[in-house]
């Protein structure tokens, strides 16, 4: 895979981690969308498969990170109640919380695994428009 670099800035350091990789995935999705990624088609595929099984992998977790959402009674002193808030909190509810960041990865994800698939697509027609222009200019008389 190859993209140009157009000599843009870096991220913010203060943006969360998700947010860096959505900056990320963004650049990238702007890259392809200008012509500016060339990408095989078959190892196109073969990474956009592997950031599915990623992102399938997060689903998953994402499904036992909500079952912690879930009130649990863990007694009825004030320690018990605020750890079983605080469990409640890091699993969702807050920005920060591990539901909201998987779902935004998941996103990511997915617009990547397309934005790949689209940048080889983008390629493979480059490619057999250039191989046609030679074939009308008879540059295929190897």
């Amino acid at each position: 895979m190859h993209i140009e670099s157009g000599g843009e800035g870096g991220q913010p350091t203060s943006m969360p981690d998700t947010g860096k990789m959505m900056g990320s995935i963004g650049h990238f999705r702007a890259a392809a969308a200008a012509g500016k990624v060339t990408i095989d088609p078959d190892s196109a595929e073969a990474m956009a498969r592997k950031i599915d099984a990623i992102a399938e992998r997060a689903g998953d977790r994402l499904i036992r990170v909500r079952q912690l959402a879930q009130h649990v009674p863990l007694g009825s002193s004030p320690v018990a109640l605020q750890m079983s808030a605080q469990t409640r909190l890091s699993a969702a509810g807050t920005p920060q919380s591990a539901a909201e960041n998987l779902e935004l990865y998941i996103e990511a994800l997915t617009e990547l695994a397309a934005a790949i698939r689209a940048s080889a697509r983008r390629t493979q027609a480059a490619d057999e428009q250039t191989a046609a222009g030679f074939d009308r200019l008879g540059g295929n008389e190897a």
